[in-house]
């Protein structure tokens, strides 16, 4: 989560909308309309969070992963996300940029891993997903929360989809050098042609998942909400078991700052900034709870206050105060995105 996180963000939990949304998610072939292994759902993600917080010594012991940008920690975390990618059949690469902080030039890189559509309609531009996490993280603590969730959901969705027919393009990508100023999602976006950006007709983010009261998707400032809207309508047809804790499921942002307008997120806080500014339609994942501190969601729970940015971003931080909410967090994440990608049929999608 980058720094900018105090200006005003406009969230939409999920629940009170269940009833009253009438966007129906596309659906795609009947092959994709086997049931996930719902034991099994963000067990994956919940690994790739552990791995990519950690170096294994190899004699037992383990040591933190740093991965501030501009890092030789850094590059370490883009390698281990490249080599998981390669594993789950994609083929990576590296793209590397490079940026200016406090007059001092340094370098970064993101992991990219594009998969073609196996199905093309003929004098028709294929349709594009984007589906973003950045992977650096701040020198306190490991990151665990912000942004290995994020990172561990995106590979776990992209390991569950290849085993799956599309009909659109897909670019999975780790972004680098997000915490000092989203470096590695404008890069990514300002490389994308002209006919990419038209094309594109979402971009999925995930960004601090873990620890947060509430769960939270917003759809970008420019207004296009089909994407959310979509996501929204999917969690009512197909049940998804995605209820955080009895009876607590995901709520509509109360509005309690007058400032702040439901379902929407403004530019400045994540990576889905350049690709909003781009006009592609948003979908951004988060979790903390907009209804305490100064109502802007930078408080991340009632009882222990913030995680993101502390020493306290750790697994095992996090697991002795929540016992098991990281992975009912996981779960849920992976589950509304995964089943949202596997039915998606992009010619029943107006961009709006």
């Amino acid at each position: 989560m980058g720094s900018s996180r105090k200006a005003p963000v406009f969230l939409l939990l999920l629940a009170a909308l269940l009833l009253t949304l009438a966007v129906v998610a596309p659906l795609a072939a009947a092959d994709n309309n086997k049931p996930l292994a719902p034991n099994a759902v963000g067990e994956k993600a919940y690994w790739y969070v552990d791995q990519l917080t950690r170096v294994d010594n190899g004699d037992g012991t383990y040591t933190g992963l740093r991965r501030q940008a501009g890092t030789p920690g850094e590059v370490a975390a883009a390698e281990k996300i490249a080599a998981w990618f390669g594993a789950a059949g994609y083929q990576p690469t590296m793209q590397p940029f490079t940026y200016v902080r406090g007059g001092t030039t340094y370098a970064s890189q993101n992991v990219v891993a594009w998969r073609p559509a196996d199905l093309k309609r003929r004098g028709e531009p294929t349709p594009l997903v984007i589906v973003g996490a950045h992977y650096d993280a701040v020198t306190a603590g490991q990151g665990a929360d912000d942004n290995a969730s994020g990172v561990g959901v995106m590979l776990e969705v992209a390991e569950r989809l290849a085993h799956f027919k599309i009909d659109y393009d897909i670019v999975f990508v780790a972004f680098g050098a997000e915490e000092v100023g989203l470096r590695g999602s404008t890069y990514f976006a300002n490389q994308l042609s002209a006919a990419d950006v038209q094309r594109a007709i979402c971009m999925v983010n995930f960004d601090s998942l873990l620890v947060g009261d509430k769960l939270y998707i917003h759809a970008g400032a420019n207004g296009k909400t089909w994407a959310r809207d979509a996501m929204l309508r999917l969690i009512r047809l197909h049940k998804l078991p995605i209820e955080i804790q009895p009876g607590l499921y995901l709520v509509e942002h109360p509005g309690a700052d007058p400032g702040y307008a439901a379902g929407f997120t403004p530019d400045g806080f994540s990576d889905y900034t350049a690709f909003n500014r781009a006009g592609i339609p948003v979908a951004a994942f988060e979790s903390t709870n907009w209804e305490i501190g100064d109502l802007d969601g930078y408080t991340q729970t009632e009882e222990y206050g913030s995680f993101w940015h502390t020493p306290s971003d750790t697994i095992a931080a996090i697991e002795a105060r929540y016992p098991e909410r990281p992975m009912e967090r996981l779960h849920a994440f992976t589950t509304v995105v995964f089943e949202f990608l596997k039915h998606l049929n992009p010619m029943q999608v107006t961009v709006q």
